[in-house]
């Protein structure tokens, strides 16, 4: 054998324990400006890592579908 050959009882247990996968469609549409998050950034002589989460609502626009709403 030369390796490639697996435990396909284990992986079949391993793939029945995973979780769902998020599909893109279930995500919040989003808008993000990454030119003003720079911007606003370089102004204020921080990483963007380090903004606070207000900082980053102000740039970070999310547009709710209440259509799918159940």
């Amino acid at each position: 054998m030369n390796g490639q050959m697996m435990n396909f009882e284990k992986y079949n247990k391993y793939l029945s324990t995973m979780e769902a996968p998020i599909m893109p469609s279930s995500l919040p549409k989003s808008k993000i400006r990454f030119s003003d998050l720079v911007k606003y950034a370089k102004e204020h002589n921080i990483d963007i890592a380090s903004l606070s989460s207000e900082e980053k609502e102000e740039l970070i626009k999310i547009f709710v579908d209440n259509s799918k709403a159940a």
